[in-house]
């Protein structure tokens, strides 16, 4: 190779070297020059100074806010550590909005800071703003109470204070107070101004029926203190002025204003609403009270099983008050109700309760007695009796006798029967080997279906309801609402229809025996559906319904109203009858066993399905469908006066003030005797 070659060569690798190089130094100068411009640092640069201020805020780390503050206060850690100790938040979150401008070395942020309480569905939430400074090239927080709260002063502090809400009330469908705070009167005597200790009692008995028995209860102690008040009865306004008049003249007797939680009237649907009263040493230690509290809490009823809507939770209000006292909130940041309390609004009728309570008044008879409406299921009154009882007319279990009979009529119209086909009716005839007999043992011959409904034969219907099969009666039953979870507010027993295990029990269970269960409210729907043609749940809360109707077979509703009329009319239940009147209805008597007979009686009148049980009543014709007869005259009047809005209503002669007790009620109707099962109804 020539010199002159390799020279080129040399050089022209050497210029190759050279761009080499140059754009080495090019792309690590590029590269350079991006790490170059330094990550903006706390301190440095305002924005950074800012986040890292506020980060260590949000974690609770005061000794790293401390060094982003220009003379931070001796009390900077504490200030903040006290919001934290009296608001108790479980997340701290604070947002810095877009800076100012800075200028003159000077920037500002607006913050929102927001803090997450466990008394609160909401964050409190607050605005604020940060204040920054540079000097010598460093950038700082310039803080101040206002930091934290712009309304923060030097003798405030952040603080929290609870409080009590008032019991809500209980309401009636037209939103008459069922229960509520009232102006009361508590009557009672002084033991040295007695004269007669029998007479006092025997005059509180007249004034206040019920309140007797306690009088005398008090007045045998032997540890009265002569000038004190020992109460017997508290009356609310409507009733104290004659309970004050009758009682006007005895020695000893006084009386006191009180104010405080009171039904509409005495013992006014006490079933349903319950009552408030101290609560006992079991309760206080269910709900971790220290034995000597004294408060009062819903004993029964919808006042304790309701109790959490009606109270509620404590209204928490946080703001700032002057520092180291318990004194009010100078600023309200929040108030808050964790569980809000409201009325409970229920579907009881004023009109149709009083008619209830009047036609038992002065009744010593174990009675359950449900209205509904008719066209939607809503329970409009209740009561039960005793006073001092359990809710009978929703918790008890009862064959529902020749009642049930209704269903199985509905399954033989439905099924292509008529009314006027023929029917017998002997004295006694026998099922599945199960002997049936009629009321008194008595027939009524060859007939037609019309008269064996009317005179309640159950030796028509238990062949009829044999032949109709397990899946007939059982569909039948269930779109009356048995073997349905319908459900009330209140512990409830709807109706219970086993499928029956053979020709026996079917026969015995399409008049209402064998193991056929139903509670009164349940009845009531019942003959409220067999006059609608539909069957409605029944409901007590305006909230809960109503639901979807359950429709009956076609074309049964108008005949099964002709034949519950003629029951009344002319059958089993005449003595339901009221003149002017329309009141249709049908009879029971369900054997409980061991000779025990409970009567029943489920009618309708004006819009309404009633049902009436007397537990041991006997023949349901004599005993309940009197008690129906009153009930229709009390509404019929009640209506006509106006819907029942002037205060005219009966009370009742037990002392509502007792709740129920743990009497030892028959709660359910035994299995029928599978020997001879009869019906009365």
């Amino acid at each position: 190779m020539r010199f002159r070659d390799l020279l080129a060569i040399v050089v022209g690798l050497a210029i190759v070297g050279a761009i080499g190089y140059g754009a080495w130094t090019w792309l690590d100068d590029t590269v350079q020059g991006e790490q170059a411009e330094p990550e903006a640092q706390p301190g440095t640069d305002p924005q950074a100074t800012a986040e890292a201020y506020l980060d260590a805020w949000e974690q609770g780390d005061h000794l790293a806010m401390v060094r982003y503050v220009r003379d931070a206060p001796e009390d900077f850690a504490s200030r903040h550590s006290q919001l934290v100790q009296a608001l108790e938040p479980t997340d701290v979150r604070i947002e810095a909005g877009e800076m100012n401008a800075p200028q003159d070395g000077r920037a500002t942020f607006p913050l929102t800071i927001s803090l997450d309480v466990p008394y609160a569905d909401e964050p409190l939430s607050w605005e604020s703003s940060l204040e920054m400074i540079r000097e010598r090239g460093q950038w700082g927080i310039v803080w101040s109470l206002e930091t934290i709260h712009p309304e923060l002063r030097d003798s405030w502090e952040f603080a929290s204070e609870s409080e009590e809400v008032d019991r809500e009330e209980i309401l009636a469908a037209d939103g008459t107070v069922l229960s509520g705070e009232r102006n009361l009167t508590v009557f009672g005597f002084r033991p040295d101004q007695v004269d007669d200790p029998e007479e006092l009692a025997e005059a509180f008995e007249e004034a206040i029926p019920g309140s007797g028995e306690r009088a005398a209860r008090e007045l045998a102690r032997n540890d009265l203190v002569d000038d004190w008040l020992y109460p017997v009865a508290t009356l609310a306004e409507a009733r104290a002025d004659d309970a004050r008049r009758a009682l006007a003249g005895v020695p000893g007797v006084v009386r006191r204003g009180d104010s405080g939680r009171d039904l509409y009237d005495q013992g006014f649907a006490l079933h349903v609403v319950g009552v408030m009263s101290e609560a006992t040493a079991e309760q206080l230690e269910e709900r971790d009270l220290s034995p000597d509290t004294r408060i009062d809490i819903g004993q029964f009823g919808l006042e304790r099983d309701l109790e959490e809507q009606l109270i509620g939770s404590e209204i928490v209000r946080v703001g700032l008050r002057e520092r180291d006292s318990d004194g009010p909130l100078r600023v309200i940041l929040a108030e808050t109700q964790a569980n809000p309390s409201s009325p409970v609004e229920t579907t009881i009728d004023i009109a149709v309760q009083k008619a209830i309570e009047n036609a038992l008044f002065g009744t010593s008879t174990t009675v359950g007695l449900v209205a509904v409406d008719a066209e939607n299921g809503a329970i409009l009154g209740s009561a039960s009796r005793p006073l001092n009882g359990y809710n009978r007319a929703f918790e008890g279990r009862y064959a529902p006798g020749s009642t049930f009979k209704l269903v199985t009529l509905e399954a033989l119209l439905g099924d292509g029967m008529t009314p006027d086909d023929p029917v017998d009716c002997p004295a006694e005839t026998t099922v599945g080997g199960l002997r049936i007999t009629n009321a008194g043992g008595t027939g009524h011959g060859s007939g037609d279906l019309r008269e064996a409904f009317v005179q309640s034969c159950n030796t028509s219907f238990a062949p009829l309801g044999d032949a109709l099969g397990n899946d007939e009666l059982t569909a039948a039953a269930e779109r009356f609402g048995f073997n349905d979870d319908w459900g009330l507010p209140l512990s409830s027993f709807g109706g219970s229809f086993p499928e029956p295990a053979d020709s026996a029990e079917r026969g015995a269970a399409s008049f209402g025996q064998a193991r056929v269960e139903a509670s009164v409210v349940q009845m009531a729907s019942v003959v409220a559906a067999a006059v609608t043609s539909e069957w409605h749940a029944p409901y007590l809360l305006q909230g809960d319904g109503p639901q979807e109707p359950r429709a009956l077979a076609e074309g049964v509703a108008e005949p099964m109203r002709d034949l519950l009329r003629a029951v009344v009319v002319e059958g089993t239940g005449t003595e339901a009858d009221v003149d002017g009147r329309e009141v249709l209805g049908k009879t029971g008597t369900a054997e409980a066993g061991d000779g025990v007979e409970h009567a029943w009686f489920v009618g309708y009148y004006d819009g309404v399905g009633f049902a009436v049980l007397v537990e041991g009543g006997g023949s349901g014709g004599q005993v309940a469908a009197p008690i129906a007869a009153r009930f229709v005259r009390e509404l019929a009047s009640l209506r006509s006066a106006g819907l029942g809005q002037d205060d005219s209503g009966g009370s009742n002669d037990e002392d509502g003030t007792e709740g129920p007790s743990d009497e030892d009620d028959s709660e359910g109707a035994d299995d029928a005797d599978e020997d001879d099962q009869q019906d009365n109804g």
